[in-house]
């Protein structure tokens, strides 16, 4: 499998956020097939552990803010020793999935917000669950839990497990399976996310919290990670850290992580080249392009690979499903 230079690959090995959420599971007895994290976490005294997600604060994006003096709190917290990856595609659909399951996308299979299945004989949107050619809903979904949440084995064992998530997430069939196990705390506005964190850590019994803060990813996607509304919003995120950190309890046995799911880079509409919607993909393809933007999913009609390679090579590295999968992109 043959990678451009500057590709970063998921560090699957024990450096990828696959690699955190095994280790903060196996602190509380979740077993894992998995490598643990490399780079040693302060867990022996920890009887509460708090992971706050804040969607694609990437490690770039993060050191820039500091820079900027834009996050003091998150300046403050304790580093890790070297770098961590997030998964691959590197996107919220399969890195957040990872996070609520401890599994590697090849397992929980959640490959993009657009995947083709089998089971449906259309590309399914996994959020909203319907066939995104003629919009029909999917009618049975079950088979789209492959395995069990990072909660609900947390929970088997006698760990409180939580997520403190936003109210609008609260439903869906995505997060019913993902934080399956886990007491759901909704919330209106991140400003609530402090009290309504702290109150899930009670005395005598383990627990494990999941915070998730999506509105920096979703004004980064409409303004771009560069853009001062995206300052602003990460400016307000490290308020609420602050305060969040502040509402917990003082005893000392609380490890409190912060990750992301992945990060961004900016986008310039001049930079921006569409051909996966050229008239020749219409007749060169077994029905609509899955995936993402960035990692898109392709079914080449017979004969039209030579065309499409044409028309794609230039713009993009292209890999045969095979050797995506063999070469180990998707996780173990």
């Amino acid at each position: 499998m043959h990678l451009p230079p500057h590709a970063i690959r998921p560090d699957y090995a024990g450096g990828s956020i696959l690699n955190l959420a095994v280790t903060l599971g196996a602190h509380h007895g979740v077993p894992s097939p998995h490598a643990p994290y490399r780079h040693p976490l302060p867990l022996a005294d920890a009887r509460h552990v708090v992971l706050i997600v804040v969607d694609a604060l990437g490690a770039g994006q993060l050191r820039a803010a500091i820079t900027r003096g834009d996050a003091p709190t998150l300046a403050s917290l304790t580093p890790v020793p070297g770098a961590v990856t997030s998964v691959f595609p590197s996107t919220t659909m399969a890195a957040l999935t990872t996070l609520h399951t401890a599994r590697a996308p090849a397992e929980h299979g959640y490959l993009g917000l657009t995947v083709w299945l089998d089971e449906a004989q259309a590309v399914v949107n996994l959020i909203r669950l319907y066939d995104v050619y003629t919009h029909t809903p999917l009618t049975e979904a079950g088979f789209l839990a492959a395995v069990p949440s990072l909660y609900r084995q947390l929970r088997d064992r006698g760990v409180a497990a939580h997520v403190v998530m936003p109210v609008a997430y609260q439903h869906s069939v995505l997060t019913r399976w993902a934080c399956d196990g886990a007491t759901y705390h909704p919330y209106a506005q991140p400003e609530e996310t402090p009290a309504l964190t702290a109150a899930t850590l009670q005395p005598g019994q383990p627990s494990y919290t999941l915070v998730y803060f999506p509105e920096y990813d979703l004004i980064c996607h409409g303004s771009g990670p560069d853009s001062p509304e995206a300052h602003a919003e990460l400016r307000r995120t490290d308020r609420i850290v602050a305060d969040l950190l502040a509402a917990l309890p003082a005893g000392g046995d609380t490890l409190v992580v912060l990750a992301a799911d992945h990060g961004q880079s900016p986008q310039p509409p001049d930079g921006y080249v569409d051909v996966i919607t050229k008239k020749v993909m219409k007749t060169a393809l077994h029905g609509p392009v899955a995936g993402e933007e960035r990692a898109a999913y392709l079914r080449p009609q017979p004969g039209h690979h030579t065309e499409l390679e044409a028309l794609l090579a230039p713009h993009a590295t292209l890999l045969t499903a095979d050797d995506a999968w063999t070469g180990g992109l998707f996780g173990p």
